[in-house]
């Protein structure tokens, strides 16, 4: 309780910052404001956006669910935009596009989420070396029998993989891939509850999903959780090739290899709802609703309990 009427005062002063640029009639508790967020992280959003509206009835978010790549394209391409959360951060030519226009805007890291790895249940496979995932994803590997002879699970690896346009393409292309693009899957698909659908249904099939979708998955017990372990970590963190599931207290030690950040990017001159809504999910109470979906907190401290190194 304490921690909503500390941010309370915070969203007031917003507010008053925002009636000194003039008479305006929509404020940081009131009016109306589009955001663009990133599918994979829909449900964080749609969480937060709840609790936000409950404690500012006169404030309201309409979240528009799309890509992370369209979300940043229209950002950088219509001013009326003002909010958009991306599920990975800008990447190079992206920004060196914005220092050419002089786009300026704020980047705020909300949130750092995980790709999970999923096969179907019946799949006796448990997990991957990074190394060994490139060679599955760049279609080097096409069959069960070449990734474990041991587990005597043989048939074609059944791909499915979101567009290319998705933040989770993105993340492990660029992380796993090494830039380069992904093999061309059997399935593609437009969101996430048709991946988990995909890989639940099919028995050879291997899929990608964030975690915030997997933590929100009522069938996430049909479904088996890759570990991933990578032999070139830094030697600092003391995990090269020790296996991790994308744990939450994983994912906060940066032990899992397919964490990345979620990023808000604003206009320089916002003023209105999408203020308000900023700046609640960075303060406590938004970030409590992060930990509550099972993703790992930016702006908060993470405690985290009885983590051993028992069975890593």
């Amino acid at each position: 309780m304490m921690a909503v009427q500390k941010y309370v005062v915070v969203i007031a002063g917003i507010a008053i910052i925002a009636g000194c640029q003039g008479d305006r009639k929509e404020t940081a508790t009131k009016g109306r404001v589009v955001v663009l967020v990133s599918e994979s992280v829909a449900p964080l959003l749609q969480d937060e956006e709840k609790t936000f509206e409950e404690l500012y009835p006169d404030a309201h978010v309409d979240l528009v669910v799309t890509t992370a790549r369209d979300a940043i394209a229209k950002f950088f391409n219509v001013e009326s935009l003002k909010v958009i959360v991306s599920s990975r951060p800008l990447n190079q030519e992206e920004r060196n596009a914005a220092s050419k226009f002089g786009l300026k805007f704020g980047e705020y890291v909300m949130a750092v989420d995980a790709v999970a790895i999923i096969a179907n249940i019946e799949n006796p496979v448990t997990r991957f070396r990074t190394t060994q995932l490139d060679s599955i994803l760049n279609g080097s590997v096409t069959r069960w029998d070449k990734v474990d002879a041991e587990k005597k699970f043989s048939g074609q690896i059944e791909l499915c993989f979101p567009s290319r346009n998705a933040g989770t393409y993105e993340v492990v292309a660029s992380t796993i891939c090494k830039g380069r693009e992904l093999a061309k899957p059997v399935q593609q698909v437009s969101s996430s509850p048709e991946m988990v659908h995909f890989v639940i249904n099919h028995s050879r099939a291997l899929g990608i999903v964030g975690l915030n979708w997997l933590n929100q998955n009522h069938n996430k017990d049909k479904l088996r959780v890759m570990e991933l372990a990578d032999p070139n970590a830094p030697d600092s963190l003391g995990t090269r090739s020790k296996y991790f599931s994308p744990h939450q207290a994983y994912v906060y030690q940066k032990y899992y290899p397919l964490a990345h950040e979620v990023v808000i990017y604003s206009r320089a001159d916002i003023y209105n709802v999408g203020a308000g809504f900023l700046t609640f999910i960075t303060s406590a109470p938004g970030q409590k609703i992060v930990l509550n979906d099972g993703l790992v907190p930016a702006t908060m401290p993470v405690r985290l309990v009885q983590l051993t190194n028992r069975g890593l």
